[in-house]
């Protein structure tokens, strides 16, 4: 039994984030088809040593955020020195600043590559640890960009050998509790996701401020955590209760949100293979999401898309999607589900232990001595 050791995911299951959604998803699938698995976590996200057959390992932690990631990264680093793993699968970029010593104790190494691998918005010691992973790449055995459009660029780039474009997938009706009561009474527009610049959601508010003269009946509903660099006293300052933000919440509390929502908005400048956008879909709840190129890679009817730099363009998307909002469902049987995807993350896996035909001849050569 091959033995993988999953760094870069704060914790599961349960957790906010597009990374730890994929881990929750994906890892225990890979599991149950006879690989021995481990998430190295963090506290307080990992509350359990197990979850479906992957076992949980959380680093020591002293309860400051940049010192614990800063122990996270080293402590990591040993648990595969003690583990060996045969191969050590980072969830991001950031995660694989050691890539080069976890090669050298023997580890194959899959790095997962989304929008904040590409991006380049940070300063400082957080941007050379960025730009020293990316440089690592090239050492890596494999990369799973989770868009085509991010395999383009990777690319584009110089880096043309080992990747692989796979996304995130639709979840089934029954992973979402049909239980759980709405926190939102009425009509309202529905936005889920990190409160940061990358998800523009200044823009989307002064959006909604214009359509919502139209339309005062309803409502923008703000579901996340809000990132350090966000602009939440200019946000709280409007006044407007029309908007209604309701923090960070469990994805099992998502479902009667986007059940009830009129629509889902997605206005993000920087994205990858949004989980949000995957999971409105799943549940039948209308959508509209921005222009980018990983967002065009779903390959929706235009109608869905909007310029996200252009204020009249979202509101222009706005009324569309308010005045019918039926034609803005998307059907979920042209996506796949995280069985396949499970299929082929391990396909990717195995062709790592695959022999070049060199190494055979080798092997099969008789030996002079």
């Amino acid at each position: 039994m091959k033995s993988i050791l999953v760094v870069g995911a704060r914790g599961i299951p349960d957790v906010e984030g597009g990374v730890e959604k994929n881990a929750e998803r994906l890892f225990p699938l890979i599991a149950s088809r006879g690989w021995k698995v481990c998430v190295a976590g963090m506290k307080p996200y990992l509350q359990t040593g197990q979850f479906r057959g992957v076992s949980l390992w959380r680093a020591p932690s002293l309860g400051v955020l940049k010192i614990d990631r800063l122990i996270y990264t080293f402590a990591t680093l040993f648990k595969a020195v003690r583990m060996r793993p045969e191969i050590v699968h980072f969830t991001g970029l950031e995660p694989a600043l050691l890539l080069w010593a976890y090669k050298l104790i023997g580890c194959k190494t899959i790095v997962r590559y989304g929008a904040d691998c590409h991006a380049r918005p940070w300063t400082g010691v957080r941007n050379w640890a960025i730009r020293c992973a990316h440089y690592q790449l090239r050492w890596a055995d494999s990369i799973i960009a989770v868009t085509p459009a991010l395999a383009k660029k990777l690319r584009a780039s110089g880096i043309v050998h080992n990747v692989h474009a796979i996304g995130n997938a639709l979840d089934r009706a029954d992973d979402f509790p049909e239980s759980t009561v709405s926190p939102v009474n009425g009509d309202y527009i529905l936005f889920v996701g990190q409160i940061s610049q990358k998800k523009n959601i200044h823009s989307l508010i002064s959006a909604f401020r214009i359509f919502v003269k139209s339309h005062p009946e309803m409502q923008l509903v703000i579901v996340g955590e809000w990132d350090k660099n966000a602009d939440r006293k200019q946000i709280e300052a409007l006044g407007d209760d029309r908007i209604v933000m309701l923090g960070s919440l469990s994805r099992s509390r998502l479902a009667p949100l986007y059940r009830g929502a009129r629509f889902f908005v997605n206005p993000s400048i920087r994205e990858g293979h949004s989980n949000t956008l995957l999971e409105a879909i799943s549940l039948g709840c209308p959508l509209l999401l921005s222009d980018l190129p990983e967002n065009r890679d779903l390959r929706l009817n235009a109608k869905h898309y909007f310029s996200p730099g252009h204020i009249r363009s979202m509101v222009s998307a706005l009324n569309r999607a308010h005045a019918n909002p039926d034609v803005f469902r998307v059907k979920p049987d042209r996506f796949p589900q995280w069985e396949e995807i499970a299929d082929r993350t391990i396909c990717v896996y195995d062709k790592l232990f695959e022999e070049d035909p060199a190494q055979r001849a080798t092997q099969a050569a008789p030996s002079r001595i």
